[in-house]
């Protein structure tokens, strides 16, 4: 009905008249019952209608477009935020780095002063110049102290620098100080066991445990049939198994029996340095055989040209006998 009424209220016709375009008439109601009349001709009515198609397209583009807009928004606003905790992620990553780039540092000081301490202590125990001259120069260039810092920091304002650039610049001089004090440490090591080694060759160990010294090196009065004797070693006096060792490292020439000597172990240690054990119980060890200062190489017995159970001890140096006490007597 309210459909009908309309229809009627706002009809439109063709307007009589000469004029062969046809005429819209739009009659709308106004106030106090009056009607308003609207006459429009066909080109005007198309033209308007195209322009409010136009809006139309244009109303319906950009709410597309806005809301297009609006959806892309919300995922690159998403992405930026997934960007940013990642980026806040890496930087306290990168500071964390070089939190344990700086502690690392410290740390290679202190090793670097426990080295110098060391050189020290070494050096002060030695008593020899040789082996001091060495020590001192190990690590050192030219004109550089073994003191000296491991490597010289520097570093200013800067200009367009990273933190990711200054932890790769601090790793490259970890790196190198790394090396280097791996160099010197191997260095120092090497020339403590050379010394060590010249020191292990020397025949100066109590070849036994405890004992008292029955007979001296030199001239004696022969133990057997009395008169004159010449003792080329010490003689031991000890109970009867007590382990022999090695007066110092080297290799075992013989072992086996010699005669008056018994069971008899002789050892060279370099540098023209020989020792002998005799009258032994027992032999531990073989010819060709390397043996450590210290080691057990057989046991105290009576073999051999012996009145009761002690060690026969010599020294020998460039193949001459030498007073083995002048060796012991340095350590013991």
């Amino acid at each position: 009905m309210e459909e009908k009424n309309w229809e009627e209220n706002h009809k439109i016709e063709n307007c009589p008249g000469t004029d062969p375009e046809p005429q819209f008439v739009v009659s709308v109601p106004g106030k106090n019952g009056e009607t308003k009349t609207f006459s429009v001709n066909r080109k005007k009515a198309m033209t308007l209608a195209g322009a409010c198609a136009a809006v139309l397209v244009c109303l319906a583009g950009a709410a597309g477009f806005y809301g297009w807009q609006y959806h892309h928004s919300k995922v690159d606003k998403a992405a930026y935020q997934e960007y940013m905790a990642h980026k806040e992620e890496q930087e306290a990553k990168l500071q964390s780095l070089l939190d344990d780039n700086e502690k690392m540092l410290r740390d290679m000081s202190e090793i670097h002063t426990l080295e110098t301490k060391l050189r020290r202590a070494v050096i002060q125990s030695s008593g020899d110049k040789e082996f001091t001259s060495n020590i001192d120069s190990i690590g050192a260039a030219e004109g550089v102290k073994s003191t000296d810092p491991a490597y010289s920091g520097k570093g200013g304002p800067g200009a367009d620098i990273s933190m990711l650039d200054v932890a790769a610049a601090q790793n490259r001089n970890l790196t190198a100080q790394i090396d280097r004090q791996k160099k010197n440490m191997h260095e120092l090591l090497t020339v403590i066991e050379g010394r060590n080694n010249r020191l292990s060759i020397l025949p100066d160990l109590w070849p036994t445990d405890g004992g008292v010294i029955s007979s001296p090196y030199g001239a004696r009065t022969g133990p057997i049939n009395g008169g004159y004797d010449w003792h080329p070693g010490l003689d031991i006096a000890v109970d009867f198994g007590t382990p022999v060792y090695a007066a110092a490292m080297g290799t075992v020439e013989t072992a086996g029996w010699n005669g008056g000597y018994g069971q008899y172990v002789r050892i060279r240690h370099g540098s023209g340095y020989e020792s002998a054990y005799g009258h032994m119980s027992g032999i531990a060890v073989s010819a060709g055989q390397e043996v450590r200062k210290g080691e057990i190489i057989g046991f105290v017995g009576s073999t051999g040209y012996s009145t009761g159970p002690h060690l026969h001890f010599e020294v020998f140096v460039d193949g001459e006998n030498v007073d083995p006490w002048y060796m012991l007597k340095k350590t013991n």
